[in-house]
């Protein structure tokens, strides 16, 4: 679990926990990048006192963390520390303003990572551009999900959305994984 003690750290930990309550035996490794100015026990234990009220999620449940401070390029470290660990999953975040629909941070760690990984962003931020065709609100309404837009062809003038995942491929331990 990658957090980068700023705000929004609760946020994905919150989401760590809630994958990690759905296992028996849970190793969690929870890690910061700092400066490298930066004093590694002083950020351990401001990392520690962020995660420890969170664990009490996992109460009843088999597991153990541990808290990691590392120094240098964040991707690199993350990925680095997930190989080290043979981690089954990388949780990151993604906040603040990016050029695309990931940041530079998440997009290294998704090109480069040994396994899966959950991007957490913030769930009250929307991609629309434009409201949404009320048609096709009513059909998915009416279908429970099933149907998800309307008959009515788009209209020329609308452009195509962009896709609001990163394509990739997983592979795990040398053979693909769908």
């Amino acid at each position: 679990v990658a957090l980068n003690l700023s705000e929004y750290a609760e946020v994905v930990l919150e989401h760590a926990i809630d994958q990690a309550a759905r296992h028996e035996e849970v190793e969690l490794h929870l890690v910061t990048v700092a400066s490298r100015h930066a004093d590694r026990e002083a950020a351990k234990r401001q990392l520690a006192a962020l995660v420890e009220p969170a664990l009490a999620e996992l109460e009843g449940r088999s597991w153990r963390a541990r808290v990691h401070v590392r120094f240098g390029d964040a991707a690199n470290e993350i990925v680095n520390l997930a190989e080290d660990v043979r981690a089954h999953m990388i949780v990151v975040g993604r906040f603040g303003l990016h050029r695309g629909p990931l940041g530079r941070i998440a997009s290294a760690i998704i090109a480069t990572a040994p396994c899966p990984v959950l991007v957490v962003g913030l769930v009250d931020r929307t991609r629309d551009r434009e409201p949404q065709c009320e048609a096709c609100v009513a059909a998915r309404a009416q279908s429970d999900g099933e149907v998800w837009f309307c008959a009515e062809p788009r209209a020329p003038a609308r452009a195509p959305q962009q896709p609001a995942f990163v394509t990739s491929t997983s592979f795990t331990d040398g053979g693909l994984m769908w």
